[in-house]
């Protein structure tokens, strides 16, 4: 009776391990999902800024 005691123990530990390392590698994923929308939208807002400033300055002549 205590090896099945033994065991069912260990079984839990492993599980939190496991559960642990799953929610690390998801919490990393997150973090970098996040990271990548910031960076998107930053880039976007300085690609209006340049494209309303250079439209401003062009003249219908001019090639892009």
């Amino acid at each position: 009776m205590s090896s099945s005691s033994q065991q069912r123990q260990r079984h839990g530990v492993r599980k939190k391990i496991v559960e642990g390392i799953g929610g690390v590698l998801v919490g990393a994923a997150l973090v970098l999902f996040l990271r990548g929308l910031t960076k998107r939208r930053t880039v976007d807002k300085s690609i209006i800024l340049t494209d309303s400033g250079s439209a401003t300055q062009t003249t219908p002549g001019d090639t892009v």
